[in-house]
């Protein structure tokens, strides 16, 4: 581990190729830049009254479907918090965006990627923004980068890692390293004086915001503790019981939702495809304990993984509000655990379908709303 905090080149070798937006130039009339970001990729997001869109950059590999690609890129494109196909404004504003990418891609780094000295890595790094804008009143906040959980069917391990090449630092598996940001709380306090009151997302795809290190650094329990004394709602979602932890504090919150990901009900399956996740039971029983807190909670079930639907419906639905359900993605990657232990027949399109099918209509038949964006508004504002 570092002794001193660092101070992260990524931030610079992102704002390099997005300087034109950030200049405010290379935008269309009648867009506006809404925020960027580099921890995941490189993201840029773009405003026309109330339609958001999300421009994603990542390392390119053609086996994966996109946008479009660039001779760097995977450009993955996204309307946010609505499933409306991009419109005909919408595809312009998109290709003059990729036109300059395009243009500049040529001088991002490429540095060789030194060896790793140790088997895992842990850094202490200084940030200058935590708050990230997502528009129409949502942000996000990660309190760290990377986790430390290792569930192999992360969507970000590859994303996550062609941050890491930009700034030329050594690969790592997925759950090896970890950026803990130290100044995040400072940050956040200068960050809220300055916006308006909405919702933030506590960790949406990069980090548990509960992984073991919050135990040691509480980077998470200080974001909150500034929040609290603003207009800005929490939506954590995590996979860690140890959110109890801090159960006072969001109490104290006049809105606040938390989500758990619980992928399977069965902690046979947990041990198999999340070995270094707590037990099914534990997070059930945290779900619980919220609930009888008054504090609103929903759960993701993604991705669904080999499950009793019926038990899985019976022992979530009375302590949530919603469910996001979801297929497995990036299969490849994960297709040789379903293998070594004879579970193939979990891990196709059409077991993934039937599941995500009985499972939401299970949840509905117990009143719980099936949620396929991430706007929370109505359900934190419900009582």
């Amino acid at each position: 581990m570092t002794t001193q905090p660092l101070a992260r080149a990524l931030d610079g070798i992102a704002r390099e190729l997005l300087a034109p937006f950030l200049d405010g130039g290379g935008i269309p009339a009648g867009w506006k830049l809404v925020s960027w970001d580099c921890e995941q990729a490189i993201c840029v997001t773009f405003a026309r009254g109330d339609a958001c869109v999300r421009v994603e950059c990542e390392m390119r590999n053609d086996r994966l479907d996109c946008y479009t690609r660039t001779a760097r890129f995977n450009v993955c494109v996204d309307r946010l918090f609505e499933e409306n196909d991009l419109d005909a404004e919408d595809r312009r504003m998109v290709e003059s965006v990729i036109d300059i990418l395009r243009e500049r891609e040529t001088a991002l780094p490429d540095p060789a990627r030194p060896e790793a000295e140790r088997a895992a890595e842990v850094r202490e790094i200084r940030v200058d923004r935590v708050l990230i804008p997502e528009g129409k009143g949502h942000y996000y906040i990660n309190p760290y980068v990377g986790c430390m959980i290792a569930c192999p069917f992360c969507y970000v391990i590859d994303r996550a890692d062609f941050s890491r090449r930009l700034e030329g630092l050594p690969e790592l598996p997925w759950g090896r390293y970890l950026d803990v940001k130290i100044n995040a709380a400072d940050v956040l306090r200068k960050e809220v004086q300055s916006v308006a009151g909405g919702i933030v997302r506590m960790s949406p795809i990069l980090t548990d915001p509960y992984q073991g290190a919050e135990q040691r650094y509480r980077i998470t329990r200080q974001c909150l503790e500034v929040l609290v004394e603003t207009d800005i709602a929490p939506v954590i979602l995590t996979r860690a019981p140890r959110i109890l932890e801090d159960l006072d504090l969001l109490k104290r919150f006049p809105r606040a939702m938390v989500g758990f990901s619980i992928p399977t009900e069965s902690d046979e399956y947990r041990q198999i495809f999340e070995p270094r996740a707590d037990p099914v039971d534990e997070r059930l029983r945290a779900l619980r304990a919220l609930h009888a807190a008054g504090v609103k909670a929903f759960a993701v079930i993604q991705p669904v993984l080999p499950m009793d639907v019926d038990r899985m419906v019976e022992e979530v639905a009375p302590y949530v509000r919603a469910v996001r359900l979801d297929k497995l993605y990036v299969g490849e990657r994960v297709r040789p655990i379903y293998e070594e232990h004879g579970l193939q027949k979990y891990c196709t399109e059409e077991w993934f379908a039937e599941t995500i099918a009985r499972l939401a209509e299970g949840f509905r038949s117990r009143g719980v709303a099936v949620e396929s964006l991430d706007n929370f508004e109505p359900l934190l504002s419900g009582d």
